[in-house]
């Protein structure tokens, strides 16, 4: 498991985000810090904010992901906010020659809260070693829509090596706890041999109605919610859009 040093570089991104009172547009407030100027991190720019919710895109600074780096995010979703998270493009993990590199979300949505995260694409380039873990805790009535696609390699790459760890709480206890370690030799074996894995989470009070009860990438949680998940060999033939409309229908009603 990848393990930065105090001499690593590191960044922590702090994003909070509450709804407007008054008739007042929603309150969003984010704090960068970092271990140097040379750290790359990821800063919110909003986009636009109403008085029920805000957009914002997380636009990186510094090239991303490289050895010895620290990417922290940690989201918070006031009671009855909502937030619109997108990004300008994929990020890569490049060859890390031995190092490593930690990518860490935290995210909190309070009472009857909502967030929805358009992923864009994860490539862990030959040679890359990364720790990508997430942490999402949902209060009463919370409801989410995450999309993410990881890419193993390049193309014509072997895999780089990355595990990811995925655990969702309500009040009620864990929804979803997942550990995942993949590399050239684990991947074969758990993906099939395919190099993408695109994956959609749908997290809220109301069930998803989905005409088609046999759809192969549907998986209902036990404890509430859905995961979509699909394997391929190129991310244009991977993706979940169905599914990623679904999601937006039931957290949002678009």
């Amino acid at each position: 498991m990848p393990v930065l040093t105090s001499t690593e570089r590191w960044s922590r991104t702090r994003l909070r985000v509450q709804r407007g009172s008054g008739g007042s547009p929603t309150v969003v407030r984010s704090v960068v810090s970092a271990s140097d100027t040379a750290a790359p991190s990821l800063r919110p720019m909003l986009m636009d904010r109403r008085r029920d919710h805000a957009r914002v895109c997380l636009v990186p600074e510094g090239a991303l992901l490289l050895a010895g780096d620290g990417v922290e995010m940690d989201i918070e979703v006031g009671d009855g906010a909502r937030l619109d998270l997108v990004e300008p493009g994929g990020t890569v993990a490049f060859d890390m020659r031995g190092a490593a590199a930690r990518w860490s979300v935290r995210i909190t949505l309070g009472r009857d809260a909502c967030l929805t995260w358009a992923g864009e694409p994860f490539v862990v380039a030959a040679g890359a070693d990364v720790q990508r873990d997430t942490v999402i805790r949902l209060g009463a009535g919370a409801r989410l829509a995450l999309r993410e696609t990881l890419v193993l390699g390049r193309f014509g790459e072997v895999p780089g090596r990355v595990r990811l760890t995925t655990t969702v709480l309500d009040d009620e206890g864990p929804l979803l706890v997942e550990d995942l370690p993949l590399d050239a030799s684990s991947a074969a074996g758990l993906l099939g041999g395919h190099r993408v894995m695109a994956s959609v989470l749908c997290l809220g009070p109301d069930p998803v109605s989905v005409a088609d009860d046999q759809d192969p990438d549907r998986y209902d949680l036990h404890a509430g919610g859905t995961l979509w998940r699909r394997l391929g060999a190129e991310v244009h033939t991977s993706g979940l859009g169905p599914a990623w409309l679904t999601s937006l229908t039931r957290v949002v009603g678009l």
